[in-house]
């Protein structure tokens, strides 16, 4: 075991229990997390997400064993995704208005210092307006004291490789600055079907902190990648074809599911100044102003009718399309745009005696550009631009569009909170409340289109909570919160025309409701020779929202459903074992049982599905982890098992229980000569090969046909899933210098 205060170059001290899944907590509220004990152990291409899997109540639905490609999806406690509040360094780190987390993006896994996830609502301070679910935190680690290097290289299964190279400053000068700026480069073959992924990233971090307690930080971190397309499919087509039902690896005349034009490209910046300032007298103040940049195009193979084409309602006229068959021709679909956002969050906290008063805003802004035009595809199947350029025109010249919006959010929050501490700060009782207000508008550019469009919010969040210590070891919590979500993505907002019609297919609205949670938890936390919390949790939502991925004129586009109500009902445990004997084991398990409130409405009339289990909540997952390191050998094993859950809001299909087992194995030397703790690590995932369905991409309401109320019979919808990533390994070889 490593001293105390003494830590490799990876950043494991061997200090906290369950191998660095269960760090010590104070909170009023169940909070699960890791630090690099844990993270610094797993693959260094895993991403988030793939970080996540072993907590309670998380489920992770992995497409990328590496974790290169965010295909993958996560829920917390039968959440979606976009239900989850995503907090980088202080900033929103998701997609503002569709509520996407590319976490791949954020940073490269050797300089997360820690994450957290809060699986009840988010704490009050948090800048996100989409937390109905649960909130992830996540932090770099901070810059060496002392001038230093990190330098590590990996490669394993379908051609992985990865470099990376991470310098430290030390202090610059006298000025009390310190930085570490990284690089890596990682390419991989996609692990089913053809194509690769290729991932270019930066991190860089500068700290200065002074007198008592006052912290100036700055992040920047750049990314750019290029991922190709894994197939969604049916359970009908997993059945029949298993992991080999991918895109074509070469082009046929009419064949739009060639896999170059499937190749997505997106490039982002991220950039937050987290910082804390004691001005004396019990008054502090904190203050993250940050800025988002993200431009990229997700192209989809599709065809288009050679001269029955639209552009809105207006006819396109004469496309010039070669190369047709039956008067269509292969096409690109060129899903682009770019995305800016920028904000702040501020903070003020007084502290006098026994009380604790805590007030704060966030402001942020979002500009936006979606638009989604075509690129002829030759003979090669080669389309003349994946970028957006050189785009199809129509007879008129102008450039043939499906997608042409823009849009701008601004967001406003205002709290309030104060902490009573009595009974020599062993009892702390907190309320507060927090007013968020959302303002959306936009233009639709679609010819026939409403041209303008949008919503404006104003939520009320009141919350309370009691926390309780007995001593050292023993707490005990209670809280009730308030969450709500914006409805996800376009769709909802604006019309949406068939570039095949010219028809209006779905009306926007400028009415549309958000989801909105009332949470309660109640729990118990033990610190000593284990830590272990355990905890039942109660929610309540109105106009619970499901997205879902669907075609939309060629591109897979983000659909939304209202539910109506939910209640969901549960219980979660995980407990973490100090390092005895060099080895450290965790465990964690949860229960489930989510419920639909309404019967769902379509097709004009209403199905009976009130009272069935909501889709997407499997009733129980379970994780054990076990770690053991002696400071020169160390290993893991993780293994995890997800229930069974429902893909339909009728309960008539879903998909089956799955368990995968990840490994982890090395050897960590003494220093030699110029290099600290020069290291050789060996990843395992999905160690036994298992072929499972990981995720729902597409819930439906029935996917058998069903009568409804008035006895009309509603036909059945296909639900899509995610195929669950295979077998991979990768070696690691790394110093420190």
């Amino acid at each position: 075991m490593f001293a105390t205060g003494l830590r490799s170059p990876t950043g494991v001290t061997n200090q906290t229990p369950g191998g660095g899944l269960l760090p010590l907590r104070d909170d009023a509220a169940m909070v699960s997390g890791a630090n690099r004990d844990f993270i610094a152990k797993q693959a260094p291409t895993s991403n988030l997400f793939s970080l996540m899997q072993m907590a309670p109540g998380v489920t992770v639905a992995k497409t990328d064993p590496l974790g290169v490609s965010d295909r993958s999806n996560v829920m917390i406690r039968g959440m979606q995704q976009n239900e989850i509040g995503w907090e980088f360094e202080g900033m929103p780190a998701d997609d503002q208005i569709n509520h996407v987390a590319d976490s791949s993006e954020w940073s490269d896994s050797e300089n997360i210092g820690r994450f957290e996830i809060r699986q009840g609502s988010p704490n009050i301070t948090a800048p996100v307006l989409n937390a109905v679910g649960a909130l992830v935190s996540s932090s770099l680690r901070d810059p060496s004291l002392h001038r230093s290097g990190y330098l590590g290289t990996s490669f394993g299964t379908n051609n992985a490789f990865r470099e990376f190279l991470r310098l430290d400053s030390g202090e610059i000068g006298h000025t009390g600055i310190r930085n570490f700026t990284s690089f890596s480069y990682t390419t991989n073959d996609n692990w089913r079907g053809p194509g690769n992924n290729t991932r270019y990233h930066i991190d860089s971090k500068f700290v200065k902190e002074w007198g008592n307690g006052n912290r100036l930080a700055a992040v920047v971190t750049y990314n750019r990648l290029q991922n190709a397309w894994q197939n969604y499919l049916t359970l009908s087509q997993w059945q029949q074809y298993g992991t080999h039902y991918n895109l074509a690896t070469s082009f046929k005349n009419g064949q739009a599911n060639y896999y170059k034009l499937w190749i997505n490209r997106r490039s982002r910046v991220m950039i937050s100044l987290p910082s804390h300032f004691n001005l004396g007298h019990g008054l502090s103040l904190t203050a993250t102003p940050y800025y988002f940049w993200m431009s990229g195009s997700v192209p989809n193979g599709t065809t288009l009718s050679n001269t029955g084409s639209y552009s809105g309602t207006q006819p396109a006229g004469d496309l010039g399309l070669e190369d047709l068959s039956s008067g269509r021709g292969v096409v690109a679909a060129m899903a682009a745009g770019y995305t800016f956002s920028s904000g702040i969050t501020t903070g003020l906290a007084y502290r006098k005696g026994i009380n604790l008063l805590e007030v704060g805003a966030w402001y942020n802004n979002v500009d936006r550009r979606a638009i989604t035009s075509y690129a002829a595809v030759g003979a090669n199947g080669q389309a003349a631009n994946l970028y957006g350029g050189h785009a199809i025109t129509m007879a008129n010249g102008s450039i043939l569009y499906s997608t042409n919006l823009h849009e701008i959010q601004q967001t406003t929050a205002l709290y309030v909170q104060d902490t009573v501490s009595l009974l020599h700060d062993r009892l702390k009782i907190s309320a507060g409340f927090k007013e968020a207000m959302v303002d959306l508008r936009g233009t639709n550019m679609l010819p026939g289109a409403r041209y303008y469009a949008g919503a404006s919010y104003a939520i009320p969040l009141p919350r309370m909570s009691i926390h309780y210590r007995f001593n050292a070891e023993h707490q005990v919590f209670f809280n009730v919160n308030t969450a709500f979500r914006t409805p996800v993505g376009d769709t909802p907002f604006y019309d949406s025309i068939s570039v095949s019609t010219g028809k209006i297919t779905s009306h926007g609205s400028s009415s549309v409701k958000p989801e909105y949670s009332i949470s309660e938890e109640l729990g118990y936390r033990y610190t000593g020779l284990f830590n272990a919390s355990i905890g039942v949790f109660n929610y309540n939502f109105k106009n619970r929202q499901l997205s879902a991925s669907a075609p939309l004129n060629g591109v897979l586009t983000t659909q939304y459903l209202n539910v109506g109500g939910q209640t969901t009902r549960g219980a979660e445990a995980e407990i973490g074992l100090k390092r005895w004997h060099h080895i450290s084991p965790y465990a964690s398990i949860s229960y489930l049982h989510a419920t639909i409130d309404d019967n769902f409405h379509t097709g004009g009339t209403y199905l009976p599905t009130k009272g069935r289990t909501a889709p997407m909540s499997p009733k129980a997952t379970a994780a054990v982890g076990i770690n053991y390191d002696d400071s020169h050998f160390f290993g893991g094993l993780q293994f995890n098992w997800v229930d069974a859950m429902y893909s339909s809001f009728m309960n008539d299909q879903g998909i089956p229980e799955r368990k995968t087992l990840d490994i982890n194995a090395g050897y960590r030397m003494s220093d030699v000569g110029f290099f600290r703790k020069p290291q050789i690590q060996l990843n395992i995932i999905n160690a036994a090969n298992t072929k499972y369905l990981s995720g729902v991409v597409a819930p439906v309401a029935n996917a058998k046909a069903q009568k409804g109320a008035n006895g009309k019979t509603i036909a059945a919808s296909t639900p899509t899933y995610d195929v669950g990533a295979g077998f991979a390994a990768l070696v690691s070889i790394s110093t420190g210098f």
